[in-house]
């Protein structure tokens, strides 16, 4: 079973009894993520090694799980991220829309499907639930909401570069949180 199995399980276990005969219980994975979140945000272990930093991964790890309340967590980090991002690009943005800029990134990317066509990029033939041959006028057959119109045009770059930072950090948890286990059974 994959780490991110088990800390789906974890998170809604009611026994975090940890148990010495095994490096897999409910509370050592939970233990192995909180453990990854920290030097994931920082950038380094506690022997000071150093790890690609991740800020956003466990919390967007929890976000996809289910937890929504993660979602407030994913959007302090990412609008400080882009505030930080936006000075290097020179870009001028101020904390206020680097928020609205976080929350609509974060919207876009956990659910971004077109509604009118239910994320086919087909249109629905009227009055029935199947799909025409002729391509959705409002995302252009992508599927997906048109991003880019969502923001000024000095801001999408930055915007671009928000949704590939969260894509980038969404796959480093797990397998930071295998390597704390793995110290753990060495």
């Amino acid at each position: 079973m994959k780490i991110i199995e088990r800390y789906a399980s974890a998170v809604r276990s009611s026994n975090l009894k940890s148990e010495a005969r095994t490096n897999f219980s409910d509370s050592d994975v939970l233990g192995a993520m909180g453990l990854a979140d920290r030097d994931l945000r920082r950038g380094h272990d506690s022997e000071g090694n150093r790890v690609w930093r991740a800020p956003l991964a466990v919390a967007l790890q929890r976000l996809f799980l289910g937890d929504n309340s993660a979602s407030v967590q994913v959007v302090e980090i990412l609008s400080d991220l882009a505030w930080r991002q936006a000075r290097r690009m020179r870009v001028k943005l101020n904390r206020r829309e680097a928020e609205n800029m976080a929350k609509a990134c974060l919207a876009w990317h956990r659910d971004g499907r077109c509604k009118p066509c239910g994320g086919h990029g087909y249109e629905l033939i009227p009055g029935t639930k199947t799909l025409g041959s002729r391509e959705c006028s409002p995302c252009a057959g992508s599927g997906r909401i048109p991003f880019e119109p969502q923001f000024p045009k000095d801001h999408r770059e930055l915007a671009a570069w928000m949704i590939s930072e969260m894509e980038r950090n969404q796959s480093e948890a797990g397998p930071q949180a295998m390597d704390k286990l793995r110290e753990r059974m060495g």
